[in-house]
């Protein structure tokens, strides 16, 4: 009875200790229990919500009884709820594993300690666009990546401008210098038909220094020095850039007080606008359109603003290896191709680019153009959202006819007092 004793409380003891590890094996995510991702997004479009959880439903099941991926979309009831939803769970430690975010908010976040570099996770660098690698880097590591990419050329209505002997360039080599988009526009108002040469859209949100971005660039200036700590948006190449774009709204070719289909409708004759203005036009069959590339300095080469949001790890998952698996499914060549197509934005990746045929056409080719050569992201700085708050401000004062260097300077002074009080 001794020795049956004694192999029962063997057995016993054995059958403990594979089930111990057994357990031990699900809670590290390597047995039966699969590991639960979370990822948040900005709401889409029906259609691009829709493919999204496609690719993730394609994920978990290729990652059945390993990973269970779940996707989020926030609503974004103002421009800021979803950026301040991000900074709640930042302070509570709920983020989730994987998230998106705006391109210029990479850097701030990565300082912050809300997402973590990738490097470690990233299949493959080289598929992207170089504008998508540089804005996803900060302080020499990457942080994030994108599956689509932006960009902002001038739109034009053909009639218009055929109708007033303008021909528009086809070829970047040949892009418009400041003076002849100016004269383009001053041609092409006409007040007593209320037409305006040019429309652009005016609000206090990320667009202003989107669109005007690259007016500063193209002239030789900056906004803020290479090492962050300096201002240089009140610096003389700047101010001139300023001071021409705030010619059109002191002349009337540009209205103060836009249609949000101005253009659409033939009352402004061209447009600086984002790649997807293209898909709208869609629902306006009778206005005959095409596209130039961004007006440059004369002293200097075309420049057009990039950037678009993008995924990043958050610095407290416990599941980084897994997180990655699951960053770099979401962005392979046919998921990119997906999400690209349904946003009918320009793809990040380049073999899935090459994919979307109609961008090597005119006039789509011209986008295409430069999101591969001319493109250039929005500042990298801790404090961009201070910077472009307040350039934004600024900018709006300048259009209705502040002085623009006393605007200016107040940008430079409220963003080195950030960047100093942070350092």
């Amino acid at each position: 009875m001794k020795k049956a004793f004694s192999w029962s409380l063997i057995l016993l003891l054995i059958v403990g200790m594979l089930s111990a590890c057994s357990g031990s094996k699900n809670a590290n995510g390597d047995g039966d229990k699969a590991i639960k991702l979370t990822v948040w997004a900005p709401e889409y479009s029906e259609q691009t919500m829709k493919v999204y959880k496609e690719i993730i439903a394609a994920f978990n099941e290729e990652n059945k009884g390993k990973i269970e991926a779940k996707i989020e979309f926030i609503p974004r009831a103002n421009k800021y709820a979803y950026e301040d939803k991000i900074s709640t769970a930042a302070s509570s430690n709920s983020l989730p594993d994987l998230l998106m975010m705006d391109g210029p908010n990479v850097s701030n976040y990565a300082d912050a300690g809300i997402i973590q570099p990738i490097d470690d996770v990233v299949d493959d660098k080289s598929a992207f666009v170089d504008s998508v690698i540089t804005q996803g880097t900060f302080d020499g590591k990457l942080y994030t990546l994108a599956p689509t990419e932006s960009t902002v050329a001038l739109f034009y209505n053909k009639k218009m401008l055929e109708e007033a002997g303008i021909h528009p360039p086809t070829k970047l080599e040949d892009a418009w210098t400041w003076n002849e988009f100016y004269e383009a526009a001053r041609k092409l108002t006409n007040k007593e038909k209320g037409i305006y040469g040019v429309n652009w859209t005016l609000d206090y949100g990320e667009w202003i220094i989107y669109f005007s971005g690259p007016f500063v660039w193209s002239n030789g200036g900056d906004f803020i020095s290479a090492d962050t700590k300096k201002a240089k948006i009140n610096e003389p190449e700047a101010v001139e850039a300023l001071t021409f774009l705030q010619k059109f709204t002191k002349e009337g070719l540009v209205n103060l007080q836009p249609t949000p289909d101005e253009f659409e409708t033939g009352k402004a004759a061209m447009m600086l606008m984002g790649s997807w203005e293209w898909n709208k036009l869609k629902d306006y069959p009778e206005t005959e359109w095409g596209i130039t590339y961004y007006p440059r300095s004369p002293k200097g080469k075309v420049v057009s603003p990039s950037g678009d949001w993008c995924f990043g790890i958050s610095a407290s998952t416990k599941h980084k290896k897994e997180a990655g698996k699951l960053l770099n499914f979401i962005l392979n060549k046919e998921n990119v191709l997906k999400v690209a197509k349904s946003e009918n934005k320009p793809a990040a990746r380049h073999d899935s680019f090459e994919e979307m045929k109609e961008w090597n056409e005119f006039p789509l080719s011209v986008l295409k153009d430069q999101v591969l050569h001319t493109a250039h992201p929005r500042p990298r700085t801790t404090s961009y959202p201070i910077l472009s708050q307040k350039y934004g401000e600024a900018v709006q004062n300048i259009f209705l006819g502040a002085d623009v260097k006393e605007q200016l300077d107040k940008v430079a002074k409220a963003y080195e007092e950030d960047i100093a009080r942070k350092k």
